[in-house]
C-alpha cells in the first residue's frame, strides 16, 4: 500500500503513523501484541465499511477489524495487515423500525448499551460485566454476564445481524441474516451466535429480541425488564486466614453450591458469582455477588450462598454492598479498565465445569497461588454459569457449552517485557498441571466442557501445552465445528478474514 490516503477512503476516517492517534491505536487492551497496518479507517457508518473493505479487497491487501480491542490474541495485527478498521464510532443505539427490538451498532461498548438500553426503555440483556468491551466481539462469542443465569447468554437474545461480506465475485457486500431465516442466510445467522469474531466478516450492528418467556407480556421493546434494584456485595477474604484445608473447602462449597442449583426460573437462579482467586501478592481473595432484588426479594437467596460458603470454618468475609438501584447495582459490580491491567502485557486461558474440580486439582491451585510470584495481577476467576443458558440444546446456536456449572478464567498481568517468559511459565504451569489428566487442556468429559472462545488461548495449537488428542476446535466448538466450516465456504470464499485460531474451511 503507498504511503498516500487510500482512494476510495476519506482523509478524515484514515489515521496514519506520524499521527499522534496511531500509537494509541496501535496497542489493544493486551500491550503483548502490536496492531501496526498502513493506517487504521474509522468508519462512521455501515456504507463507509463497506467502501474500505471494497477497496481493500480490490487492491489485495490484509485487512481485519475491532470494536472494543479486547481479544487477548494477536488477531488483529497479525499477520500484518495494510488496514484495520476500528469500530468505535459506529456505536449508534436505537429502536428497530416497528419499536419491538434494539438495534446495536457494533462499536458501542457493554458500558454505553447496559446504559442506554435501562435510561431509555427500562429494559436490560445479560451483557459482561468488562464495560469498555465492544459489542461487535462479545456478542460474536456468544457473550455472558452477571445476568446470564437468569436470562441465558447475550446472542440468545440475537434476533438479526448486519455484517459486510465479500463474496465470490469479490464484491462486498452489506447482508442482513435473521433467526428465522432458512439455507445459507440462516447459517451466517448462526454462526454469529457463538462461532467467534473475525471468520465471516465485519459486523456493523445487531437486533435484539429476547425469547418470548424472558419478556413481559405486552411488552413494546421485548426485552426483558430491568430489575427494580440489585443486592450486590464485595466480600474480601484475607489470605492469612485460609490454609489449603480451608481453601479447599471454600472453592468445593463454591461448585456445590453451582451443582445443586442449575435450574431456571428460581430466586437461585438470580444469583450471579464472581470470585477472584489472587496470587497471594494480593493479600486477599475476592468474591463479587449480586442478585435480582425483584425475584429474591428479602435477599435471602444471595445471603444463603455467601453464608454457605464459610459456615463452620474459622475463615471470616469482610463484606460491603448492600441494595441498590439496577444501574447503580450493575456498575458497582463492573470491571472497568482499570489499576494493574492497565498498559499491561497479559495472557488468559478458559475452562468449562460441568462438576467440581478434584481434591488434588485444588491442591495444585492452592499450590501455585501460594507459592512466590512476582505477579501483580495473577488470578483464577469463577463465574456462576447455568441456570437459563443450559436451557438450550448444544446445537441451537453455535455457543455449544450448554449444561456446565462455572466457567473459569485463568489470568497474569505484567507491564516489563522482561517478565514474559516468567508471566507466561507460571499461568501455563498452573493451567497444564490442574488439567494433567486430560493432557493439559479442559477435554469436554464428565468434569469439563472445553474452553470459551472469547478468551482465545493460542497455546492450544501448540502440542507442547495441548498433549491431549483434541484440535484446538473440539475444545472451543466440538459438534458444532462442522457447521462453521460450512459457513466460512460460504460466505467467506476467498478466506479474507483469518487469523491463528480463524475457522478452518477445509474438510477433514
Amino acid at each position: 500500500m503507498s504511503a498516500g490516503v487510500a482512494p476510495g477512503i476519506r482523509l478524515q476516517e484514515q489515521v496514519r503513523p506520524g499521527d499522534p492517534r496511531f500509537a494509541e491505536l496501535s496497542h489493544s487492551d493486551n500491550q503483548r501484541f502490536e496492531v501496526l497496518p498502513d493506517a487504521f479507517v474509522l468508519p462512521r457508518t455501515a456504507a463507509e465499511v463497506v467502501t474500505a473493505m471494497q477497496e481493500a479487497v480490490t487492491q489485495g491487501w490484509e485487512i481485519s477489524c475491532r470494536s472494543g480491542g479486547h481479544c487477548g490474541q494477536d488477531f488483529v495485527g497479525t499477520p500484518r495487515r495494510n488496514l484495520v478498521l476500528d469500530l468505535h464510532r459506529l456505536n449508534d443505539i436505537r429502536l428497530t423500525a416497528d419499536g419491538h427490538g434494539v438495534r446495536v451498532e457494533a462499536g458501542a461498548t457493554v458500558g454505553q448499551v447496559q446504559k442506554e438500553l435501562f435510561r431509555e426503555w427500562g429494559v436490560t440483556l445479560p451483557l459482561g460485566a468488562c464495560s469498555a468491551v465492544g459489542m461487535g466481539g462479545l456478542v460474536a462469542g456468544g457473550g455472558y454476564g452477571p445476568l446470564s443465569r437468569q436470562l441465558g447468554l447475550v446472542a440468545d437474545h440475537l434476533a438479526a445481524v448486519e455484517v459486510a461480506v465479500v463474496d465470490g465475485d469479490r464484491q462486498v457486500r452489506l447482508i442482513t441474516a435473521r433467526a428465522n431465516d432458512d439455507g445459507e442466510l440462516g447459517d451466517l445467522f448462526w454462526a454469529h451466535t457463538g462461532g467467534g469474531g473475525g471468520n465471516f466478516g465485519v459486523v456493523t450492528a445487531y437486533e435484539f429480541r429476547s425469547p418470548e418467556h424472558l419478556v413481559e407480556p405486552g411488552a413494546g421493546v421485548r426485552l426483558p425488564r430491568a430489575a427494580g434494584g440489585l443486592h450486590v456485595q464485595k466480600i474480601i477474604y484475607p489470605w492469612p486466614m485460609i490454609d489449603e484445608a480451608a481453601f479447599t473447602e471454600l472453592i468445593g462449597r463454591f461448585f456445590a453450591w453451582h451443582e445443586r442449583h442449575q435450574e431456571p426460573g428460581t430466586a437461585e437462579a438470580s444469583v450471579f458469582a464472581t470470585f477472584f482467586l489472587h496470587h497471594n501478592t494480593t493479600p486477599y481473595l475476592q468474591l463479587m455477588v449480586q442478585s435480582d432484588a425483584d425475584i429474591d426479594q428479602d435477599g435471602s437467596a444471595l445471603a444463603d450462598f455467601v453464608a454457605g460458603l464459610t459456615a463452620g470454618t474459622r475463615v471470616m468475609g469482610i463484606p460491603r454492598g448492600g441494595r441498590m438501584t439496577f444501574l447503580t447495582g450493575t456498575r458497582y459490580m463492573s470491571q472497568a479498565d482499570c489499576g494493574d491491567v492497565m498498559g499491561a502485557r497479559s495472557a488468559s486461558k478458559s475452562a468449562y465445569h460441568r462438576a467440581a474440580p478434584g481434591a488434588g486439582q485444588l491442591a495444585v491451585l492452592y499450590r501455585h497461588l501460594t507459592t512466590p510470584h512476582a505477579g501483580p495481577a495473577s488470578y483464577v476467576m469463577l463465574n456462576s454459569y447455568g441456570g437459563e443458558i443450559n436451557r438450550r440444546e448444544r446445537t441451537a446456536t453455535a455457543s455449544v457449552q450448554r449444561d456446565s456449572i462455572a466457567k473459569s478464567s485463568w489470568f497474569t498481568a505484567w507491564l516489563d517485557q522482561g517478565q514474559d517468559e516468567l508471566q507466561l511459565g507460571w499461568l501455563r504451569g498452573l493451567y497444564e498441571e490442574f488439567f494433567a489428566e486430560t493432557g493439559g487442556v479442559p477435554l469436554s468429559n464428565a468434569s469439563t466442557d472445553g474452553c470459551y472462545i472469547n478468551y482465545p488461548d493460542a497455546d492450544v495449537l501448540d502440542p507442547m501445552h495441548n498433549r491431549s488428542d483434541a484440535a484446538w476446535s473440539d475444545l472451543y466448538y466440538q459438534e458444532n465445528y462442522g457447521r462453521l466450516q460450512r459457513t466460512k465456504r460460504t460466505w467467506d470464499p476467498h478466506g479474507v478474514f483469518h487469523h491463528r485460531m480463524s475457522i478452518d474451511p477445509a474438510e477433514v
